[in-house]
């Protein structure tokens, strides 16, 4: 197809039609007009794992080592071979665009999304992106990558201003976004919830209108943070889709500004056509239905971790310690809560759910148990949260898998026959829309049900 195709598309669209693609249709998915042909398409953090748009009740995912364990291997060939891996597992979940990698720069330890990014070092950071985002989308897969720019606090992330000078700027924050534009053309980039310069990212004009679009010549897709908009100044500058949808700033009240002069519909046509290239690029015109999400668990994904994972660890200091020999050793002491409930992922777009954990505690006892008397002890408990119920723990419920009947109700008494009723391998969940929408949102309640192994001693 050439552009002649999404001409004739964009002259037949209404001007509402063109503004109702603006923004998206729901949490992941963007607009279709079916009178046109125009599929809508979808969306799915994220940068260790797809995750899907069911959230932690969808399939599983293969979890790979977080980008800043990534870039401790200094390999691109293995982030790009990751990369390929997470484009062919969008493609099972029916995804489009994956939202990541994150480009931003680490600047400080208690930004608590730093383990989403690669690097300190802005070349290091431009090469594995650039790795990670050519791997992805040389399976048809787009990438959206994140989160422009200098994201760089967690705390007060909607309302800070990062206050950065024009020559740092370019030098350190721009660079690997720019590197990364020019060497591996991603299909998307996403603003930053904050301000920069005193100038929300998301409707900065110098930010994306003069920079990325103007003087790096970037024709791709510009999607804001989720809810990551702030006025009505973001329809009239460089942002072209607004997320999640329904709209907020960028929906019918366009109208008025257009017929009013305030904004041209020569901007709004520009925002259009850079979504419809973005829909041809991921051959959704050809194939509109979006697949139902499934589990992939190829062989060669948990070789691909594994070997990630044993390549990030970098090892500072070690004076004739390591390797333990354990033919000179007659016991081994584990101690800390993340030997036996390993941490293997951080929260927010990161998070998957993966198809097993293998914590350093079964993992050593696994390969030497027999050899050593090992003894675990707690030591500090940091738990954020309580931690994974262990499925060994369960019997098969009802001559199925280890797990839980997840019932909804449709009331907050637990009255009656449930809404939904299905089964889950896993204790952290997120209510998805697809899960309640049998259900009311405003008056709804849960009940989980499992058979329990009884102890030895009754």
């Amino acid at each position: 197809m050439t552009d002649q195709f999404i001409d004739s598309l964009l002259s037949q669209l209404t001007l509402k039609e063109k503004i109702s693609l603006l923004a998206g249709a729901d949490l992941w998915h963007t607009v279709p007009v079916e009178r046109l042909g125009i599929p809508g398409i979808k969306v799915s953090d994220g940068p260790i794992g797809v995750r899907g748009a069911q959230g932690s009740s969808g399939p599983p995912s293969t979890c790979f080592p977080v980008p800043v364990g990534m870039a401790a291997t200094w390999n691109t060939q293995l982030i790009q071979r990751i990369g390929v891996a997470l484009g062919e597992e969008s493609r099972v979940k029916g995804v489009h665009i994956l939202l990541a990698p994150m480009v931003n720069i680490h600047r400080t330890p208690l930004n608590g999304r730093y383990f989403e990014c690669f690097s300190e070092d802005p070349y290091l950071t431009s090469r594995m992106a650039a790795a990670y985002v050519s791997g992805v989308q040389s399976e048809g897969v787009g990438t959206c990558i994140k989160h422009f720019i200098c994201n760089d606090s967690e705390y007060q992330r909607r309302s800070m201003s990062s206050e950065v000078g024009e020559r740092a700027l370019r030098e350190i924050y721009l660079y690997p976004f720019q590197m990364v534009i020019k060497d591996a053309n991603p299909w998307a980039i996403m603003s930053g919830y904050n301000k920069l310069n005193g100038a929300y990212c998301s409707e900065n004009d110098h930010l994306l209108n003069e920079i990325l679009k103007d003087e790096w010549s970037y024709d791709g897709l510009v999607i804001s943070d989720w809810y990551g908009t702030y006025s009505e100044r973001a329809a009239g500058g460089g942002l072209d889709l607004e997320m999640p949808g329904p709209a907020i700033w960028m929906g019918v009240n366009l109208i008025d500004g257009i017929q009013d002069g305030v904004l041209s519909e020569e901007l709004i046509d520009d925002k259009v056509r850079r979504l419809l290239r973005t829909i041809r690029k991921a051959g959704a015109f050809e194939n509109p239905v979006i697949l139902e999400e499934t589990a992939s668990d190829p062989s060669v994904h948990r070789s691909l971790a594994r070997q990630a994972a044993a390549e990030a660890v970098v090892l500072l200091k070690n004076e004739g310690v390591l390797p333990l020999d354990s033919r000179q050793i007659d016991s081994l002491a584990i101690i800390g809560e993340n030997a036996r409930w390993a941490q293997v992922l951080g929260g927010g777009s990161s998070a998957v759910t993966p198809h097993y954990i293998v914590s350093p505690l079964a993992g050593i006892r696994n390969k030497v148990g027999e050899s050593l008397n090992i003894s675990y002890e707690l030591g500090c408990i940091v738990h954020r949260s309580l931690p994974r119920l262990e499925l060994d723990f369960l019997s098969e419920f009802d001559g199925e898998r280890k797990g839980f009947r997840l019932m909804l109700f449709d009331n907050s008494e637990l009255d009656g026959e449930p809404a939904e009723s299905r089964f889950i391998d896993r204790t952290h969940i997120t209510w998805s829309d697809e899960m309640l929408s049998s259900v009311n949102p405003d008056a709804f309640s849960a009940r989980l049900e499992a058979d329990f192994v009884p102890a030895e001693d009754g």
